[in-house]
């Protein structure tokens, strides 16, 4: 009877010690990626679409991935205020990534940034072009601030030029970056980025040209969100714009076709798809998708501007 007894409080000892564990760990938080240009290169054209800009939502953490045109305003649609973001990261520092950078930081600023520091990272040059947007607004923030009793923006971003490798961690998340190759710029000046959080992985590649490395790097993610060229379709909007076939040489060099991104999918073996930075942003969705089902058996999202994805 003895024994029977100890065996029950050693029992019962268990399950309370589990129970308060379980009510001391924190609750998971909601995933979300959040869409806000999809479109790739600079020019803007008469479509639904503006240039590249994502936002990732942990709980109440905000991430911004790239801020090309229009980002501040696609933000404040989606019901991100811009004072409560928390990170900004730049794949790279071609046009249609970053155009809105400057005046996302001034925005923030203007509706309320005062509490908490923005920590923005980048390939080299993120700092230096930080400290040339501040010259650029430097009228404007000393009167605002003498007028309006502002804090110092500029006290309130801090710039990091990034190498490849975990560049941020916390309890939260582990942000990690990868040196893809996009010709023009020398090796290193553009990155992929993975966010691994609750146990979920989220991979954007950024851009780049085929680069199986990727594979590895977004290994097992649930989202890897791509770019994507369509070669056939790149000659006539090349010709559009001028300087054809230079053009058209350059954009399908630079990226990913559909069909290679397809297969880095596949051999991330990735849970879900999801194609942003498209080029040319008219392609129909049914042409992106089953361009990238011929490689890749899992699901494929073709993204839309304030498309918000959960991650499950």
């Amino acid at each position: 009877m003895m024994k029977k007894s100890v065996a029950m409080l050693a029992v019962c000892m268990l399950v309370q010690s589990h129970l308060a564990l379980a009510a001391g760990a924190p609750a998971p938080q909601a995933i979300n990626i959040v869409l806000l240009g999809t479109k790739g290169g600079p020019s803007l054209l008469n479509t639904a679409r503006l240039p590249q800009a994502t936002a990732l939502t942990i709980g109440d953490k905000i991430w911004l991935i790239d801020a090309g045109y229009g980002a501040s305003l696609q933000l404040v649609k989606n019901g991100i205020p811009l004072r409560n973001i928390n990170t900004i990261l730049l794949t790279h520092l071609h046009s249609d990534h970053i155009l809105d950078y400057p005046s996302l930081l001034m925005n923030a600023w203007a509706s309320g940034l005062k509490d908490h520091t923005i920590q923005v990272y980048g390939p080299p040059g993120t700092q230096a072009m930080t400290k040339a947007s501040w010259k650029v607004f430097d009228r404007d923030i000393t009167l605002r601030m003498e007028e309006e009793g502002k804090p110092d923006p500029r006290n309130l971003v801090k710039a990091t030029d990034i190498g490849q490798g975990v560049i941020y961690k916390d309890e939260l998340v582990t942000i990690s970056a990868l040196k893809v190759p996009h010709s023009p710029f020398p090796d290193g000046e553009a990155f992929a980025y993975r966010f691994d959080t609750q146990g979920k992985r989220i991979v954007f590649s950024g851009d780049t040209s085929w680069f199986p490395p990727l594979a590895t790097f977004a290994q097992g993610a649930d989202i890897l969100v791509h770019e994507a060229v369509h070669v056939p379709s790149v000659a006539k909007l090349a010709n559009s714009i001028g300087n054809g076939k230079t053009l058209a040489e350059a954009i399908a060099s630079h990226h990913t076709t559909i069909e290679d991104v397809g297969k880095i999918a596949r051999e991330a073996h990735v849970k879900k798809l999801v194609l942003s930075h498209l080029v040319p942003a008219t392609v129909a969705d049914d042409v992106w998708q089953q361009e990238a089902m011929k490689n890749y058996p899992g699901p494929v999202i073709v993204g839309h501007d304030n498309m918000t994805i959960s991650v499950p």
